[in-house]
């Protein structure tokens, strides 16, 4: 259910550059499933992926291969709607979510209890969720701290939209935030999150395999960092080889150009620069 993937390849190999996840995911042995979904980024702070076609980037860190009734593919697929639902009625406010975050431990103004209780209590638009800016979004609270499997990481990313929107700003003391004097008494032993996360059951490591991808055909997105999306050079029909400047940065703004991975056709600008070899 869990294919080892080469992620040391995925940041340095040219050849596996933009190619599909679901060729990455056939080279690395392919999934033992039928049905099965990808979580890209990791079981913590990843998100699922859309589907065997979406290409590799230069953000993506890591491939997960589960079941399609594996908890976590659940758990990422839950919708705003059930989650604000489902935390309105049933947080008792434990403060367990606070108590294990990692940025309150640290000292930072954030308590996502708060978050849950504002959203309980309809106060999801006032200056007590301001802290929430300072979520790392680590998801600790929701896939561990959490006794009843509660999402107080996805309230908190809804609160920081509401925050930015607002100009909300924290006007607490800079000189106040200190670590917490339990920081160090309250580390997750990672055994019992591997167990919590229900992927106990899988090796915690993956054979390095030596092998060449020869994709015929890669998708190379037009954004795949912070900033502007990277503007087209080359059109439809178009001979590239690796290494050919296919879109560049545009002007005046942060961005990146993109360079062809594979030696071959340009097939499409419209939603990225599609090559078939």
């Amino acid at each position: 259910m869990w294919a080892p993937i080469l992620m040391d390849a995925l940041g340095s190999a040219q050849i596996l550059a933009r190619s599909p996840l679901g060729e990455v995911v056939a080279a690395a042995g392919g999934a033992t499933v039928p049905r099965w979904a990808m979580l890209v980024g990791g079981a913590m702070m990843g998100r699922l992926a859309s589907g065997p076609d979406e290409p590799v980037t230069k953000t993506t860190g890591g491939v997960l291969v589960l079941g399609e009734d594996h908890a976590l593919v659940a758990r990422y697929r839950a919708p705003w709607r059930a989650i604000e639902r489902i935390g309105r009625s049933a947080c008792n406010q434990c403060s367990f979510c606070t108590e294990l975050c990692p940025r309150f431990l640290l000292g930072h103004p954030i308590e996502p209890h708060r978050a849950m209780r504002a959203l309980g209590f309809g106060l999801d638009k006032e200056p007590n969720i301001v802290g929430t800016l300072y979520c790392c979004e680590c998801n600790l609270c929701s896939l561990f701290s959490c006794p009843e499997a509660l999402d107080p990481k996805s309230v908190c990313v809804h609160d920081k939209a509401t925050v930015r929107a607002s100009g909300l700003k924290w006007a607490g003391d800079p000189a106040s935030v200190r670590p917490h004097p339990l920081f160090e008494e309250r580390r997750i032993p990672m055994r019992r999150l591997i167990l919590r996360l229900g992927l106990k059951g899988f090796r915690n490591e993956g054979p390095l395999l030596d092998a060449e991808l020869h994709p015929s055909r890669v998708v190379l997105p037009l954004k795949q960092h912070a900033g502007a999306p990277s503007l087209p050079v080359v059109r439809p029909g178009e001979r590239v080889q690796v290494g050919d400047l296919v879109a560049r940065r545009a002007e005046g703004s942060l961005g990146a150009p993109v360079h062809a991975s594979i030696a071959g056709r340009v097939a499409s600008t419209d939603d990225g620069v599609v090559i078939e070899a």
